[in-house]
């Protein structure tokens, strides 16, 4: 399952993948997907168990489980009296360590990605906010708006009408890292 996951990743990062691809019902180029993709894969582990009925089998949402309480207890350090972030805020959005615990999480995303209707990806996604924001609600709220992210996720998140016209928003290309 996680390498069909990365085979599905790997076909829309070489030179002759698709430009577009769905993310909440709508096509976006490439480069706003993988945004879009970040966004719901920090979602899924910052809100986690909320998630855990979209993991692929019990076994990988058990590492998500172990991954997710682990940052939890991270995160829910005490704040400093300059600072109203928790110390530990960064351990929800920093990359994962774990190729398994990584790979589900991704597969979770992308399945949420790629309702073909708003409705379905809102009735998944909605509650994941939710449970991300008791957490600490700027933190995902500036997550939610990140530069790049498609309209159609702005739109499922409820900060589209907040946020500017993702459409219009610059969004970097790299080249091929291997090359």
């Amino acid at each position: 399952m996680l390498l069909a996951v990365q085979q599905r990743l790997d076909a829309l990062l070489s030179a002759d993948g698709p430009q577009k691809v769905n993310s909440c019902g709508q096509l976006v180029p490439v480069a706003q997907y993988f945004i879009d993709l970040r966004v719901v894969a920090t979602l899924v582990l910052a809100s986690w168990p909320e998630a855990s009925g979209f993991a692929a089998t019990p076994t990988l949402a058990q590492a998500i489980g172990r991954e997710a309480d682990q940052r939890l207890r991270d995160s829910r350090r005490r704040t400093s009296g300059a600072s109203k972030r928790p110390y530990g805020i960064n351990s929800l959005l920093a990359p994962m360590e774990s190729p398994l615990t990584m790979g589900a999480v991704l597969g979770i995303a992308e399945r949420m990605l790629d309702g073909r209707e708003k409705q379905w990806t809102l009735r998944a996604l909605g509650p994941l906010y939710g449970g991300a924001l008791t957490l600490h609600r700027d933190t995902f709220q500036e997550l939610a708006r990140l530069p790049g992210t498609s309209s159609g996720l702005q739109e499922v998140l409820g900060v589209a009408e907040e946020a500017t016209d993702s459409s219009n928003a610059e969004i970097h290309i790299r080249g091929p890292r291997n090359g």
